[in-house]
């Protein structure tokens, strides 16, 4: 999965639960418009996932996207940070971060 991409696609998303290695966010109706969904969409049917992420569950019905992930790579908080920044700096530095160590 592009993590960039999904965070790119981060005004559309709202975090409505989070606890240690599991999100689940709700994602509203104008991101369904947005071209850059369908490459998120392929990439999950296609499992292009970092080794950290354990298993992404996609419903459309309910709008929701599951990410299970490995808490001890993945810093929970940096993660819910990077997902509810307004400042553009600090989520460029997060992504950055969170990119890294996704890609070990």
């Amino acid at each position: 999965m592009d993590f960039n991409l999904l965070m790119s696609l981060r005004q559309y998303l709202t975090i409505k639960h989070h606890v240690p290695g599991r999100i689940r966010i709700k994602f509203g109706l104008k991101m369904l418009a947005d071209p850059r969904v369908q490459t998120l969409k392929t990439e999950m049917v296609d499992k292009k996932t970092p080794s950290c992420i354990k298993e992404i569950k996609l419903n459309m019905f309910t709008r929701s996207l599951i990410i299970e992930y490995d808490p001890g790579i993945v810093e929970p908080e940096k993660l819910q940070e990077a997902l509810t920044t307004k400042d553009e700096a600090r989520f460029q530095e997060l992504a950055a971060e969170l990119e890294a160590v996704m890609a070990v």
